[in-house]
């Protein structure tokens, strides 16, 4: 087994209580109450990565089709096999049908003689 081992050298102790979790990772709360990454007015530096709420809402809507579509190719699908398994149980019944009846009538035939 292959095991990779991450060295950790820059790091620093931070209490919970003052910490400020993002997705970039964890860092220190500022004395004022703002993380690290903001400036003094509440703005960043990088706005790249936030969005606003129309952008949030059309995303929202986007994804909710694209999970209704897949939801209605599976159900498709599940339908599909449904289907399927329905008539390979019919075709398993005449088979088992015709092979029953050849079975009986050879077996009286043996049983006769």
């Amino acid at each position: 087994m292959d095991v990779k081992i991450i060295q950790l050298d820059n790091y620093k102790n931070i209490p919970p209580n003052n910490m400020d979790s993002f997705d970039g990772g964890t860092i220190e709360k500022s004395s004022n109450g703002n993380s690290n990454n903001h400036n003094g007015n509440g703005g960043s530096s990088n706005m790249d990565k936030y969005a606003t709420k129309e952008e949030l809402k059309h995303t929202q809507e986007l994804l909710s089709e694209k999970i209704d579509h897949r939801s209605d190719v599976i159900e498709e699908k599940i339908v599909s096999v449904k289907n399927q398994v329905e008539s390979s149980n019919k075709l398993l019944y005449w088979i088992l049908g015709i092979f029953g009846a050849v079975f009986t009538g050879l077996l009286i035939a043996i049983l006769t003689k």
